[in-house]
């Protein structure tokens, strides 16, 4: 799931980038000037929207990880026990899972 929402992430940024090349620097655009000044600040915020999401993408594994380790905090004052090795065996396979996605 996250290396297709970083491919999506990517191929919008090129993208974005395409278009924004596209207009900085193509001065015999037809049209009014601040239309292309409009097209390029709005460029310009989309390719940082992007970025900001592919941080945010990039930083999911760990902060579930970080989660992951809070709640096994919270049970690590129970008694051993089924009921606590449940918990525990459910928590490893799914950071296994986790970092084979």
């Amino acid at each position: 799931m996250k290396r297709e929402i970083l491919r999506q992430l990517d191929r919008l940024d090129e993208e974005v980038h395409n278009r924004l090349t596209h207009y900085r620097f193509n001065r015999r655009i037809e049209g009014d000037e601040r239309y292309r000044k409009g097209r390029i600040a709005a460029l310009s915020w989309l390719a940082a929207l992007c970025e900001h999401y592919r941080r945010k993408a990039e930083a999911i594994p760990t902060e579930m990880e970080e989660s992951l380790e809070r709640e096994l905090g919270k049970i690590r004052w129970l008694e051993p026990s089924p009921y606590r090795q449940g918990i525990e065996d459910a928590v490893r396979e799914f950071r296994r899972l986790l970092r084979e996605t």
